[in-house]
């Protein structure tokens, strides 16, 4: 055991409560961001940076639109998951949150299945793959969320010398 070694403990959000809509846009944004990176959730999938991918679906070559709109679509989609899960996952603990944002991604993912059978069902196909992005996604939405609430300050423990920064 290391000597002096103490725990490290997290704090608490300073309203964990309530949502708060600059963390929920924050989140859905990092999310997105990264599932524009890695397209389908796994950096081994056959999909890159610069493949067309919407939430997971790719979009066909013969819907011919430009690379910068399927990215601004993407990360608009991402900012409207971002909300619902972010508000799903409000009022939870760490914990119970991660579980939660997965099953709200599966959730997204029965919606977003339904409207892209109706409208466009040439969008349809390898379902299992935009299936792992959407449980992706609202995972890492939940630890976003999470990560970016304000937290309260921390107590200094009484008897205990206070750090002092510079030296």
């Amino acid at each position: 055991m290391i000597k002096g070694y103490e725990a490290p403990h997290l704090l608490e959000p300073e309203e964990p409560r309530s949502f708060h809509l600059g963390p929920a846009l924050g989140a859905g944004f990092i999310a997105g961001a990264i599932l524009l990176i890695v397209p389908r959730g796994s950096p081994w999938g056959s999909l890159t940076f610069f493949s067309p991918v919407i939430m997971g679906r790719a979009v066909p070559r013969s819907i011919e639109i430009p690379l910068l709109v399927v990215w601004m679509l993407h990360l608009a989609v991402s900012l409207v998951y971002g909300l619902i899960i972010s508000r799903t996952v409000a009022t939870l603990r760490r914990r119970r949150a991660f579980v939660t944002g997965a099953l709200a991604g599966l959730v997204l993912y029965a919606l977003n299945f339904g409207v892209v059978s109706a409208l466009w069902p040439s969008l349809r196909g390898a379902e299992f793959s935009v299936v792992v992005t959407h449980v992706v996604f609202g995972l890492i939405t939940a630890g976003a969320y999470r990560g970016l609430l304000k937290r309260k300050p921390e107590v200094p423990v009484a008897g205990l010398p206070e750090s002092k920064s510079g030296q």
